[in-house]
């Protein structure tokens, strides 16, 4: 006999009930495994948690206030202004032995070292020479900010440099300054 003649068997057998569907269903269910209960949660459950959750983020926000700021300095540094005056792009014309006023730039020093500031002329031409070398007064330099200088005699083209560090109230100070003028003899 094949399988599935023997399944047509078995169903023809057992498909025959006589009894009620109510006698059908006891000897059925005292076959099958009990049933677990299962456990449900309470609805509020998930909003108690909630509740709880909010509740420990305000008390830690309570008892962990922000960190403190920083101390009020009693003494602040003050702060200094420093301007800079960019160098004219053309040369100033002058007539020889005026007096010319030369910006000088400040500004805290790179290095350690302090250098005595001195005003250097150049004769700009084919050849470029140093014609004079004046040491300066930095103190000045540094209350002023400029520097009154006496143009050379001799006309032509001159550069006037005015470099050095100079250290002044525990502080380091660059002074920087150029002008290029052109020196015209009288009868131009």
């Amino acid at each position: 006999m094949t399988l599935d003649e023997r399944i047509k068997e078995a169903l023809q057998a057992n498909s025959t009930w006589s009894g009620s569907p109510d006698e059908l269903w006891a000897k059925v269910a005292a076959q099958l495994p009990p049933k677990r209960q299962r456990w449900r949660q309470p609805f509020w459950l998930g909003t108690a948690a909630a509740a709880v959750l909010v509740l420990a983020f305000v008390l830690y926000a309570v008892w962990n206030p922000n960190p403190p700021s920083p101390p009020v300095v009693e003494d602040a540094p003050q702060l200094r202004m420093f301007s800079a005056v960019l160098p004219a792009f053309e040369p100033l014309l002058v007539e020889g032995g005026a007096e010319i006023e030369l910006a000088v730039d400040v500004s805290l020093a790179a290095d350690s070292t302090e250098r005595p500031p001195h005003l250097e002329i150049w004769a700009e031409g084919e050849e470029r020479s140093l014609t004079a070398v004046m040491d300066l007064d930095g103190g000045a330099l540094l209350r002023t900010r400029s520097l009154t200088v006496q143009a050379p005699e001799e006309p032509g083209s001159y550069r006037l440099v005015v470099s050095g560090a100079v250290q002044e109230a525990g502080q380091l100070y660059q002074v920087h300054g150029e002008l290029t003028i052109v020196v015209q003899s009288a009868d131009q």
